[in-house]
């Protein structure tokens, strides 16, 4: 029970941010959740079925991008409930989501640690903790930047302007917001001058302030997490009816009517109030928050020997010393008479064992230092922590410090200072880029990938990685002596007390040995032979006399995320770029992990993915569900930093809600919504081939991007610059409102995207004649009666619409996690067009379509040597 231990899950590479795991056995509790993190999660050996809390150390995309993600998997694990810890900002940032995340099952407490210090009135005196169970007690240190070298934690601190950063990007310069001087609960009742407000006609959440914007928050936040039990299965259905009715309830578009709504339902679209009324103040200002965890005191061993000469007999007495008590008994005097006799708990049992204690610091910029070293000084508790006596070390002892050190911080010489106030026997794990090797993280995707580049290197191209760090941190002279890199699989038992080693039970590295050794991994005789057949007929048909090249014959097509609802071992979530030489590139969809998933396929460098973001115009976003539309937030907030700063703008198409969400998320982080080539917002509805469809009365708030007319232009604009006729969104026929898109070049060729479909006459009367159609093929030909549940599409489906639509090549995507390796066979496809399956980081130039056919039957002989993974059942849908 008393057990407990630190592992680390993720580090800082290209796919990840450093989560940490703080594991009980019987609780488990979560520290940051990025981008990537759920992916890995699944990739590891971790369990989240007894996972009790997650804590952020920041409120944005860089800490929580990988939020959502966490709540699937605890709601589908059947986690009962689940606390979410995170400095002023949280609550905003988890309102955002309202839109696409729902559970109506489990819990979710959403807590804002305060912004300021709590300063102890008395030396002996003890804060209050954010978060306290049985195993843990957790205590927030807020840390802000300096203005000037003054720390700055109060709401007259003006606030800096945002600096760009080379790309490369580093970190920006940051002050601080307004503060809101006590802790924020989102499961407490809502302010009934809120909910009245709420009733009134004309009301608008935009115009609330202060508290009272935090009790609208906190009713979106109730809206998403009802605390509504799930309703009961007949019991006289089947286990099949039973489990097809429980996944068509919980996929449905929008939560169930609640009796306990305090505003009418479309005012859930609304806008959400402002962080700061009239946007005074940079996101960049917020705060991060630092973490003390301190884990249960241990009662002293029980002395047996002791307790016989003692004469305390067995059973309940014992166990009432054991638990601190005085028991008083009876026991024979030597005369053949009975004395009463008292013994007290430490006559028999040892002393108490001091509860151990790690600390979790997110110090972005080198301006956070004089706040954190501040925090030490001023609090007499933190202080106790960071001692060197021995006498004071005994009853607080500091285990192990977690650095998450951003540029600049640890070659501080305040930041070393601060470092060895710890007493020796501290250890401390740094995570910081620039020291940090830049591994595969996702392992099982880049040996498949190493395997087929054998096949064809250009188009199957090795994943970029980087065995060695920026900076050797062996090079930053006076770290503590027990300082080490914290890389995934560091393992720190803090009770029993252990130095750090890597964990045993972690799942075997598939690919990074073969990195160090700069070797491409063995291929069997029967993989061979089948890659030397498939190369011949290549070459023979090569041979012949290549075809004509044709119009769009260079562009280039890479799938990024090729899975369904979640991320598995092999395939990421929905994302597809388009390069078109000499105009500029589309990315459809922005699934979670997109822009590790570019760094990890075209390096981390100037003529790499930072080119690729400088020649990217437009961001097609299909629809509202959660995995095509997640990892948007970090393409924006990277794109902001680049210096210098893009020359041209980047539209981004998508729905009143997606649009709604980017505004509401600059209030966090920048976007460069408002910055000069910035983003240009386009509402994909004023693209219809038909006629815009409408929004409700409370979802056209007077924003821009509903202006249809002005949408249409900047969509003219966007074409320009591409080279296209046109670019036309098309209804298609999902659970909510959900857009594929017809892209028709000037040069003649054209691209049509499903999105998330069921079969639908739509696309193929827009798409008619394209060079290339993107299908969804989440389901195999048999399961027909699932897609339709679902409102997915078969392979054969996909493979009926390319064939009436008169399609030249097909491109099927977005397979169901039910399929981890190969997806199933797609069906007859006599007749119809060229058909490849889309594989994360396949670089496929479209005129090669006829290469990536031929390959198939290697590639499914290859996929078959790895064996099955464990199919996943769970649908991100489920949480809408």
């Amino acid at each position: 029970m008393s057990a407990w231990n630190v592992s680390v899950l993720t580090g800082a590479t290209s796919d990840t941010e450093p989560t940490l795991l703080v594991n009980f056995g019987t609780a488990k509790y979560i520290f940051n959740a990025s981008e990537g993190m759920g992916r890995a999660w699944l990739q590891s050996q971790h369990s989240v079925r007894k996972t009790k809390g997650l804590f952020v150390t920041a409120a944005g995309t860089h800490r929580c991008g990988g939020v959502p993600g966490l709540l699937m998997l605890c709601a589908d694990a059947a986690v009962p409930a689940i606390d979410i810890v995170g400095p002023y900002g949280l609550m905003h940032y988890l309102a955002t989501m309202r839109g696409y995340t729902y559970r109506s099952n489990m819990v979710v407490k959403a807590i804002e640690a305060p912004t300021a210090l709590v300063h102890a009135s008395q030396p002996t005196d003890v804060p209050t903790p954010v978060f306290k169970d049985e195993n843990l007690s957790v205590y927030s240190i807020p840390l802000y930047p300096s203005a000037d070298g003054t720390v700055v934690g109060d709401p007259s601190a003006r606030p800096l302007k945002r600096k760009r950063s080379p790309s490369p990007p580093s970190v920006s310069k940051r002050s601080t917001p307004p503060l809101i001087d006590h802790t924020v609960e989102s499961t407490s009742p809502v302010s009934p001058a809120v909910s009245a407000h709420a009733q009134e006609e004309n009301f608008n959440p935009t115009t609330l302030i202060g508290q009272d914007a935090q009790e609208w928050r906190k009713l979106m936040l109730q809206e998403m997490f009802p605390m509504q039990p799930a309703p009961k299965a007949d019991p006289s259905m089947s286990k099949g009816a039973k489990r097809r009715a429980k996944e068509v309830q919980e996929s449905a578009d929008s939560p169930p009517p609640s009796n306990n709504r305090k505003y009418p339902p479309d005012r859930k679209y609304a806008r959400l109030p402002g962080l700061v009324p009239g946007g005074g103040v940079d996101p960049a200002t917020l705060p991060t928050i630092g973490y003390l965890c301190v884990g249960p005191a241990v009662r002293g061993k029980f002395d047996v020997k002791k307790a016989e000469e003692l004469g305390v007999p067995r059973g309940p007495i014992r166990g009432r010393l054991t638990k601190g008590e005085a028991v008083t008994f009876e026991v024979d005097d030597g005369q053949g008479g009975k004395i009463q006799r008292t013994v007290q708990p430490e006559e028999c049992v040892g002393p108490t064992e001091a509860p151990q204690a790690v600390l979790i610091l997110d110090v972005p910029t080198p301006a956070h230092i004089p706040s954190l070293l501040a925090s030490f000084t001023e609090s007499p508790f933190f202080a106790k922590y960071r001692s060197k006596a021995a006498d004071v070390r005994k009853e607080y002892p500091m285990h192990a410090v977690y650095h998450l050190c951003g540029e600049g911080v640890l070659e501080d010489e305040r930041y070393k200072e601060f470092m060895n106030g710890f007493s020796e026997e501290t250890h401390h794990l740094i995570s910081s880029r620039e020291y940090t090797p830049d591994k595969i993280t996702f392992t099982r995707s880049a040996l498949v990938q190493a395997k087929l580049h054998q096949l064809d290197a250009e188009m199957f191209p090795i994943p970029k990685y980087n065995l060695s760090p920026s900076k050797d941190i062996t090079s930053v002279a006076g770290l503590p002596a027990k300082a080490i890199l914290a890389e995934p699989n560091t393992l720190v038992h803090v009770r029993p007390v252990r130095p750090p080693v890597q964990d045993e039970l972690a799942r075997e590295d598939e690919f990074n040995p073969l990195a160090v050794s700069a070797s491409l991994p063995e291929l069997s005789d029967s993989v061979m032979e089948k890659f030397a057949a498939v190369k011949a007929k290549a070459a023979e048909r090569m041979g012949r006399g290549s075809p004509a090249t044709a119009p769009g014959d260079d562009v280039v097509i890479t799938p990024l995320g090729t899975g369904s609802a979640i991320p598995t071992r092999m395939r990421n979530v929905s994302s597809t770029l388009i390069q078109i030489p000499g105009h500029g590139n589309i990315l459809l969809d922005c699934g979670e992990g997109t822009w590790g998933q570019l760094v990890r396929s075209f390096g981390d460098t100037e003529d790499g993915v930072w080119q690729v973001m400088r020649d990217l115009k437009c961001i097609f976003l299909s629809h509202m569900h959660g995995d095509h539309h997640m990892g948007l937030s970090k393409i924006l907030t990277m794109r902001a930093k680049m210096d210098p700063p893009p020359s041209e703008p980047l539209y981004v198409v998508g729905l009143r809600s997606h649009l709604m969400y980017l505004l509401e998320r600059q209030e966090l982080e920048d976007h460069g919504l408002a910055d000069p080539n910035g983003i240009i917002m386009i509402l994909s509805d004023a693209l219809n081939w038909r006629f815009p469809r409408p929004y409700g009365k409370n979802q056209t708030e007077d924003e821009p991007f509903m202006n249809h007319n002005l949408s249409y232009e900047h969509a003219e604009a966007m074409c320009r610059a591409l080279g296209l006729r046109s670019f036309t969104t098309v209804d298609v026929a999902h659970r909510i409102r959900c857009y594929g898109v017809v892209i028709r070049h000037n040069d003649g060729w054209g691209i049509a995207f499903s999105g998330d479909t069921m079969p639908t006459e739509n696309l193929v009367k827009v798409g008619r004649d394209v060079t290339l159609l993107i299908h969804e093929s989440s389901m195999s030909p048999e399961e027909e009666d699932l897609a339709r549940e679902k409102a997915h599409s078969t392979s054969a489906q996909a493979i009926d619409i390319g064939r009436r639509m008169r399609a030249k090549n097909l491109l099927l995507t977005h397979f169901s996690a039910r399929y981890p390796g190969m997806p199933p066979r797609h069906g007859d496809s006599s007749g119809g067009p060229i058909i490849g399956i889309a594989f994360d980081f396949a670089r496929i130039r479209m005129g090669a379509m006829w290469k990536l056919n031929a390959y198939l039957p290697a590639i499914q002989h290859t996929f078959n040597e790895f064996g099955e993974e464990e199919p996943i059942e769970i649908d991100l849908t489920k949480l809408q």
